[in-house]
């Protein structure tokens, strides 16, 4: 029995997820969400389909969402969803259950971590101590979360119908003109136009010039850029200065590039 885990990260906890999960699993593949779409469809009676992804906003992150509404899975499928979030999970593993349900396709096994949240427009990572805890409890989550699937356990969606209605509203408010949010982006004296900014961005929305990243106006708010920058130059707006950065301790630009493919 083969396993594939579709992922998608900014800090890389969700890529350290993955990659925790993927130890349990047999012949496992560990895949990007920013890579492109399979052609022919995937999984099986024999196959495990995975996706592991943060939540963005009470709900899925856009390109997310957009990936696994076009995924072609095989009906018979194990498949299995894990979320990580700093605060709230809102409905994001349902609104997951809702779009394989129309593909005729059944949501196994769910599972939520709480990791330190990488939102620096609205607040700072965890200090030294309380992040170290977070990381220790979400691995030892994790570890029985892989164990678990790899004996194709059964653990559900629970959702109570008002809480989903109100976070889907919620989401899509949140969500609204999306593609002017990084107008704020700036990057100070700091830039030492290594462009890493650019080679991490999951969407393309940031490009070159003058030894400057300039930002596109298509950005899926996943802030890569801030918290990957090696001089902490990228701020939004005066909103992150002065705040901590946070990126997974496990997890390097090249761990990003190896999984894109």
């Amino acid at each position: 029995m083969s396993s594939t885990i579709y992922y998608f990260s900014a800090t890389g906890n969700s890529l350290e997820i993955a990659i925790q999960i993927s130890k349990e699993l047999d012949d496992c593949k560990i895949k990007s969400m920013t890579s492109p779409i399979p052609k022919e469809p995937v999984g099986g009676s024999k196959e495990i389909i995975g996706f592991v992804f943060p939540v963005y906003y009470l709900g899925m992150p856009v390109l997310v969402k957009q990936f696994v509404e076009k995924l072609n899975i095989l009906p018979g499928t194990y498949c299995f969803a894990v979320t990580n979030f700093a605060r709230f999970g809102g409905n994001t593993l349902g609104m997951l259950e809702k779009i394989l349900q129309k593909k005729g396709i059944k949501l196994a096994y769910v599972e939520e971590i709480k990791m330190p949240g990488n939102y620096i427009v609205r607040y700072q990572p965890p200090n030294r101590d309380k992040l170290q805890e977070m990381l220790k409890n979400g691995r030892s989550k994790v570890d029985n979360t892989a164990k678990s699937i790899s004996n194709h356990g059964q653990q559900p969606v629970k959702m109570n119908i008002l809480s989903r209605i109100l976070t889907e509203n919620l989401y899509r408010i949140l969500f609204r003109n999306i593609s002017k949010w990084d107008e704020k982006f700036v990057a100070n004296n700091k830039c030492t136009c290594c462009g890493q900014c650019a080679e991490v961005c999951p969407v393309e929305n940031i490009k070159i010039e003058n030894c400057h990243p300039v930002w596109q106006h298509h950005c899926e708010r996943c802030l890569r850029c801030i918290q990957w920058c090696p001089t902490e130059a990228i701020q939004y707006g005066k909103k992150t200065m002065g705040r901590r950065r946070y990126h997974h301790p496990n997890v390097t630009v090249e761990n990003f590039i190896e999984t894109k493919d």
